[in-house]
């Protein structure tokens, strides 16, 4: 069962062979990621759309957060760790990767954190996991993200990748301060960052208590009632394995595959779309650094 607060835009991997390049079913979700990306821009034409399909996690009155970013930007880490270090459940909206979303949030006022991460290593993450994105296509869609955003960048809490991932307490400490709201803050023990590991795999294999995860995603329960629904239905290992690349957590494994797919995004036929999206990048007071360049130089004066 598909989770109604479900990843809005991003494709499941099943961890089959990736689709040959050209084929119909592969241009076919390439074409519907990259519609799908523009119509997130608008809130008028995507947010019904995504109550239908997402419910409980897309914005309303009721939430009191908003977790939201460009894919693979650590969102999916930061509502889960936000949860499990609440002492009571709150309400969050979250994870549809849409810049109409985080609009609409900050329209309604709601305290509203925006991830966001290094330009090409976002879009190579997208490209390992949709096979059907291509480097353009990504650049693109982040470029679109960020600029249709920056008018509301007055409205919302930046938090880049690393912090969210190792400094989060941090994050949420700069979201009291901006909004003057009183959530507790995620401490980053070991205890606590397996914890939330264990959560996105779950989350990952789509498991029998599926709606237990979406609840408590969104708010609706706990940590503690969350694990309660889990026990129910005995060790989480019974359930088949998911491939390394679905797992959206830090992976060896993945990295290699990344080293393969580089070089799409550094080929100087898109040198024009990663200036713009440095450039953006900066305006949001990203440090840029070197990426692997195996292009020999493909990049000089960049």
């Amino acid at each position: 069962m598909r989770l109604p607060n479900g990843t809005a835009g991003v494709g499941q991997r099943t961890g089959k062979q990736r689709p040959a390049a050209g084929s119909q079913g592969v241009r076919g979700r390439h074409l519907r990621w990259g519609l799908r990306s523009r119509i997130a821009e608008h809130p008028a034409l995507y947010l019904p759309i995504a109550r239908v399909k997402y419910g409980q996690a897309v914005v309303s009155a009721d939430a009191k957060l908003l977790i939201d970013g460009f894919t693979r930007s650590g969102v999916t880490f930061a509502v889960i760790a936000f949860q499990a270090c609440q002492r009571e459940p709150v309400r969050v909206a979250h994870t549809l990767h849409a810049p109409a979303h985080v609009a609409a949030g900050v329209r309604r006022g709601i305290p509203t954190l925006v991830t966001i991460r290094d330009r090409e290593a976002a879009v190579l993450s997208a490209i390992l996991r949709e096979p059907y994105v291509t480097a353009e296509q990504g650049l693109r869609a982040w470029i679109r993200f960020y600029a249709r955003i920056l008018p509301y960048r007055h409205g919302f809490v930046l938090g880049f990748f690393d912090d969210i991932v190792g400094n989060y307490g941090g994050v949420i400490r700069a979201i009291n301060a901006r909004f003057g709201t009183t959530f507790n803050e995620f401490e980053h023990t070991p205890e606590n960052v397996e914890t939330c590991f264990s959560i996105i795999e779950d989350r990952a294999r789509r498991p029998p208590w599926s709606e237990a995860l979406g609840q408590f995603e969104c708010g609706l329960i706990g940590l503690s009632e969350y694990q309660a629904a889990v026990a129910r239905y005995g060790p989480p290992g019974r359930l088949a394995p998911i491939p390394e690349s679905r797992i959206p957590r830090p992976s060896s494994e993945r990295e290699v595959i990344k080293e393969a797919l580089v070089a799409q995004i550094w080929g100087p036929a898109l040198r024009e779309l990663r200036l713009d999206a440095r450039r953006l990048f900066t305006q949001y007071g990203g440090q840029v650094t070197r990426t692997i360049d195996p292009g020999g130089g493909a990049d000089t004066g960049d």
